[in-house]
């Protein structure tokens, strides 16, 4: 059995997020079939875009991804999925970066419940999520 420590691609990632005048702990376990993608956690949806904060251990540097949002912590829970392209990315802290993205088509189901969640949701209660690089937008 392999040991955490010995994993090629974690699938728990740990970063602060800021709110307010605090760093909130955040924990985002991913999936097995996702492992290879980055953990992060949907901090702000507007017309625009929406914004994901991720761990500062790598830079955003792709600007394709499919983001896979995570709504329950095992591999039985359908996942929604939408195609983003990263369009800015900066340091937030010491242990988080924020990225900006939007929607590569509008209407999603991904887009669709994350306009619904952030009807209801009141702060400090963001929507998990993986980013897995693309390496072209798809058509």
């Amino acid at each position: 059995m392999t040991s955490p420590d010995q994993r090629r691609y974690p699938r728990v990632e740990f970063f602060l997020v800021p709110e307010a005048h605090e760093q909130l702990p955040v924990w985002v376990i991913k999936p097995e079939s996702a492992t290879d993608g980055r953990a992060g956690v949907v901090v702000n949806l507007s017309e625009g875009g929406l914004q994901i904060a991720v761990s500062a251990d790598e830079p955003l540097q792709g600007q394709h991804y499919e983001m896979r949002l995570l709504l329950g912590e095992d591999d039985g829970v359908p996942l929604f999925s939408a195609d983003v392209r990263r369009v800015w990315s900066r340091p937030l802290n010491c242990s988080a970066q924020l990225g900006g993205f939007e929607f590569a088509s509008h209407s999603s189901e991904a887009e669709q419940f994350l306009v619904a969640q952030t009807a209801h949701v009141t702060a400090r209660r963001w929507v998990h999520c993986v980013l897995v690089e693309r390496m072209t937008a798809l058509a």
